[in-house]
């Protein structure tokens, strides 16, 4: 009867030549394989442990690099010890002991610097470090991430967490519960969790189905082809400055009515992208207000300037024109333009907060377009700065701008505003 061949010290795996499985120990599961240079352990075992139980393999390390003979033999005692005795797969053993001294704070800081850092752009890498540091000062520094895993109640904690630190913050609470789902995550696939026990990956109730109840219609609402609602009032409003908002916020309110973009854009309005001879604003595609994807240099977004927009910019200049941007900061510290919520605020202090924010004054040129005149929808789509055209297959040849046509559109609007009320 033949002896079997075991390869139970360094010199005899060292010693192999043909490719192939070797056993290291008599009936213990643990095996070298050799594949060309290649030289690795692994430990195979039954689990769950009875007539049921389907083989799994485990691998414990490659030869020399990672693990010896010695360690191998150890490494697997140690981990079908582990296993029969917690009656849990032997593949989890690793998981179990790396996340053992791992904290939630540890791995959202790993995440943060070396996965989201690189997706997103300068400032919303900025604005979700504050919101996280926000959290983690209820978390705490000390909570293992093992312990938030789902089946240890980390969901029900989670979500206190999130309704405790941002209450009243319903656009706050799911930005925050899908950083915290992406951090888990990427836990996960670094195995400092065992599989499936995201506490976050679905959504709570407030992010499908419980939306706030507005109790007064909004602009957009009011509009009909036969009426521009609430659009007067609020110009009127607007002229008034009841509030006494600076002159600075007050332009910039307007150049936001009239200009169709986002106040991120407004806010940081640079006199050096105005193109006299074209009599047109070219934004940088990496200007935040433009939610461009990080890495897109190209498209750039074109504002077609107008009379009414030039003699409101006029005004602007004389205050400002000295300096790099339009509208420049209140007295910020290390600020050197109008803060992004100003304009915001600015709709708020009008008395205006339940019917209109700035942002929901796209609703309003998209809405009173649609009503009131007879250009095409994608028109006022890319005069918004939305970029729907470039997606699909379309968005691999189609790269016309529709300057033309926005132009026009441009100068109705501006025209609109103004025969609604809005006194430059």
């Amino acid at each position: 009867m033949t002896s079997l061949f075991f390869v139970d010290t360094n010199s005899k795996v060292k010693k192999l030549k043909n490719d192939g499985t070797y056993p290291v120990q008599n009936r213990s599961g643990l095996s070298l394989v050799k594949r060309g240079n290649s030289k690795y352990f692994v430990g195979n075992i039954r689990f769950p442990f009875n007539r049921s139980g389907k083989q799994i393999s485990v691998p414990l390390g490659t030869f020399e690099k990672e693990i010896t003979v010695e360690d191998a033999i150890d490494r697997w005692h140690e981990i079908k010890k582990w296993s029969k005795k917690n009656n849990k797969s032997p593949k989890l053993f690793e998981v179990e002991e790396k996340v053992s001294d791992k904290t939630f704070k540890e791995i959202a800081e790993e995440y943060m610097e070396t996965v989201y850092k690189n997706k997103v752009k300068e400032k919303v890498f900025a604005d979700r470090q504050n919101k996280l540091n926000q959290m983690l000062r209820y978390i705490g520094e000390d909570k293992l991430i093992a312990d938030l895993e789902i089946e240890k109640g980390g969901r029900l904690f989670i979500k206190k967490m999130l309704q405790t630190v941002f209450h009243n913050a319903p656009v706050q609470l799911t930005r925050c519960r899908q950083l915290v789902s992406w951090i888990f995550n990427y836990a996960e696939e670094e195995t400092y969790i065992r599989p499936n026990q995201n506490p976050v990956l679905k959504k709570f109730q407030w992010e499908t189905g419980n939306k706030r109840v507005v109790s007064k219609k909004t602009f957009a609402d009011t509009i009909t082809s036969k009426s521009w609602g609430l659009l007067p009032e609020f110009l009127q409003s607007v002229n008034e400055n009841a509030c006494n908002a600076s002159i600075i916020t007050d332009l910039a309110t307007k150049a936001h009515l009239l200009m169709c973009i986002r106040t991120g854009v407004i806010s940081c309005l640079e006199w050096d992208w105005y193109d006299e001879e074209n009599d047109m604003w070219t934004i940088p595609a990496q200007t935040s207000g433009l939610k461009r994807k990080k890495g897109d240099e190209e498209n750039h977004h074109l504002i077609p300037s107008t009379p009414e927009i030039n003699k409101l910019m006029k005004k602007v200049k004389e205050i400002s024109g000295w300096q790099k941007y339009c509208f420049y900061s209140l007295g910020g510290k290390n600020v050197e333009h109008l803060g992004e919520e100003t304009i915001n605020d600015h709709f708020r202090n009008l008395g205006w907060k339940e019917r209109q924010s700035a942002h929901q004054w796209r609703s309003v040129i998209t809405t009173g377009a649609n009503e009131h005149s007879n250009f095409d929808y994608e028109i006022i789509d890319r005069q918004l700065g939305r970029m729907g055209h470039l997606n699909g297959t379309r968005g691999h040849y189609d790269r016309s701008t529709l300057l033309d046509k926005r132009r026009e559109f441009m100068q109705w609007w501006s025209k609109t505003l103004v025969k609604q009320g809005l006194i430059l």
